[in-house]
């Protein structure tokens, strides 16, 4: 493939070469001159200019770094060789400076975006251990990351870059050293060059320097209610753009937008006045918008509609899912609350049976950023607590970031436990979770392992009875791990838990009304019951709390009594709870069996959290 150098505009400050550019001889030009200073670094003439620099302060450096890439460059092809072109612009600099203090430039080197955080500052730190990519893949984000030092400023003084409020200190040499990185970028896909894409509209920062739109493949837009309005919050964001070579650019545009969001309205089932207006839904929808280019290509652009900011809009964090394998299972420009139904064949998919959840790997996978209009890199989180390594099955893996101004947009996706290929079914069970058992000849005994109702499992085989009971063998054919086949066959149908609390230390029985373990619920705790009171085998009242598990409902609901003497409500045999006087004839609910104080007698709790206490010689 023909490789013909890149040259940006004359907003661009500075072209360097991906490879290690050496410092070369810069002539002296103060701030003022405006000009442009031009030294041969060996491989390629490195132009710096300072068309808009100011000077103002003595204490403050501001300057951006900007990267792109032929628009010819294709998925696979080497960095080394990809006519990288990485812009520097001097934009503030103290008083008296000249370009001479721009020394050292060097080490130009492409990363990974995940692999980079680049603050405020314009200021990047690499992740340890990472290395520098050596070939670009289409799908791929990068940031440029290069040193460069700055020399003759005051010496041991406290200099600020850029928008950040911490200060670097120029050495006793006065000379302040920068690691810097780029905005994040990536290649066109130019096995369709000259199709349409759409891209961010380009903005600008605080100081009125540009920051350039980036490619996207979906986006999201807040809710409008009228046609046009809808429109106008889908343009003043994205705009269609087209891939080139040179100078023989076709030019693109929306094919026919308007029809387009009638169309997608219609298939969300929306309705459009007379007026051409709508009502606001309840839940997001998809829009998807065609674009043409001049020489006939096409293409769409997926736009989500959120009918409230808080579903995920711009200002929200946007996470990035990249599979270099593949850019179909790529997923960007996440934002609030997302579910991904396929990561495709990513290594941290598949987990050994009593493995573990490779969080490295997911975190090397997916990128935040503070939000649509911010590309500064965000730490995410992991939770992983879910998956269930004992046990195999498809388990949620949330990924989450939250920015400074309290948004967090977490992307939900599904690890396997196993191997590719299996069949899982649903957990469905009318308790939280379900007990694993181990069966060998007829013995069955139950382990500490246990399933969350809703799982979605593997199963093999066909089920076996022992006893009264029929089981399902889970974990592989040589398996002798078991669950109740009630819980998979659809037999079960699941029960909402609702807590309640227990108002008297409670043991837990099985059906027959004999104690499981030696645990109890203690007093005021709160505890998940399913269903309404059953009977266990003697007739007890009990609510069900878990497989087989049980605690008595008087425990929670309580019996109402009625009075036969007016009563006082104690805290202990000797002391009263209140001044209160409960009179003959009135109903009293009390809880569990009675308590006997040290004086012997008997009382019947009645209430709490404090101690509340009733003899039960004043009730009939």
């Amino acid at each position: 493939m023909k490789k013909n150098l890149r040259i940006v505009s004359a907003a661009a400050a500075a072209l360097l070469a991906v490879a290690p550019v050496a410092a070369g001889a810069v002539s002296t030009v103060s701030a003022a001159d405006n000009t442009t200073t031009t030294a041969n670094t060996g491989a390629l003439t490195a132009k710096i200019n300072s068309n808009n620099l100011t000077t103002s302060d003595n204490d403050h450096l501001n300057l951006t770094v900007s990267a792109d890439v032929a628009a010819n460059v294709v998925d696979g092809d080497a960095v080394s060789n990809s006519n990288l072109s990485v812009a520097i612009n001097l934009n503030h600099m103290p008083n008296g400076f000249a370009l001479s203090q721009v020394n050292n430039v060097s080490d130009v080197k492409v990363y990974d975006a995940r692999q980079v955080s680049v603050g405020a500052d314009g200021q990047a730190t690499v992740n340890n251990g990472a290395q520098p990519v050596t070939n670009f893949h289409k799908g791929g984000i990068y940031v440029a990351v290069l040193s460069m030092d700055i020399s003759g400023l005051a010496a041991t003084h406290n200099y600020f870059v850029n928008d950040s409020t911490t200060a670097v200190t120029s050495s006793p040499s006065r000379s302040v050293h920068l690691v810097l990185g780029s905005q994040a970028f990536s290649i066109n896909d130019a096995s369709r060059q000259g199709y349409p894409y759409v891209k961010t509209k380009d903005t600008q920062d605080k100081n009125g320097n540009t920051i350039y739109g980036t490619r996207v493949t979906q986006g999201s837009v807040v809710f409008a209610d009228t046609i046009s309005g809808l429109i106008n919050k889908i343009t003043d964001k994205y705009v269609p753009a087209t891939t080139q070579v040179g100078n023989n650019a076709a030019t693109s545009f929306w094919t026919n937008i308007e029809q387009d969001v009638r169309d997608g309205l219609k298939a969300a089932g929306i309705t459009v006045r007379a007026d051409n207006s709508f009502a606001r839904p309840t839940s997001p929808f998809t829009l998807t918008l065609r674009v043409s280019a001049t020489n006939h290509n096409t293409g769409t652009f997926s736009v989500t509609v959120l009918p409230d900011p808080s579903f995920g809009d711009e200002t929200y964090p946007q996470i990035d899912y990249t599979e270099y394998a593949g850019s179909k299972n790529n997923k960007t420009d996440m934002a609030g609350t997302v579910e991904i139904s396929s990561i495709g064949d990513a290594a941290f998919n598949y987990i050994p049976l009593n493995g573990y959840v490779d969080e490295g790997a997911i975190r090397a996978a997916f990128t935040a950023r503070v939000s649509a209009s911010d590309r500064t890199n965000l730490p995410i989180s992991i939770d992983s607590s879910k998956v269930n390594t004992k046990v195999l099955g498809r388990y949620p893996v949330v990924v989450s970031a939250t920015n400074a101004a309290g948004r967090t947009t977490k992307v939900t996706f599904y690890v396997t436990v196993g191997q590719k290929g299996a069949t899982y079914v649903t957990v469905q069970a009318d308790t939280d979770t379900i007990p694993v058992y181990k069966i060998e000849g007829n013995v069955v005994t139950t382990t500490t392992t246990t399933i969350k109702n809703g799982d979605q499992i593997a199963t093999f085989g066909d089920p076996v009875k022992v006893g009264d009971k029929t089981y399902t063998r889970i974990n592989g054919l040589d398996s002798n791990l078991f669950v109740e086949t009630k819980y998979v066959d659809g037999t079960v149908k699941p029960v909402p838990a609702t807590p309640k609390t227990v108002m008297h230390n409670s043991y837990i029985y099985d059906k027959n009304h004999k104690r499981v373990g030696t645990n109890k619920l203690a007093a005021y705790s709160t505890v998940n019951v399913y269903g309404t009171p059953t009977k266990l085998a003697d007739g007890s009242l009990a609510y069900k709390i878990g497989d087989n598990q049980y605690v008595m409902a008087d425990n929670i609901d309580g019996t109402s009594r009625v009075l036969s003497h007016n009563a006082y409500v104690y805290k202990t045999s000797k002391k009263r709870a209140d001044r209160r006087v409960l009179k003959k004839g009135a109903t009293v609910v009390t809880y569990g069996s009675p308590y006997t104080f040290k004086n012997g007698k008997a009382y019947y709790r009645i209430g709490g959290p404090k101690k509340q206490y009733v003899k039960v010689a004043n009730f009939k």
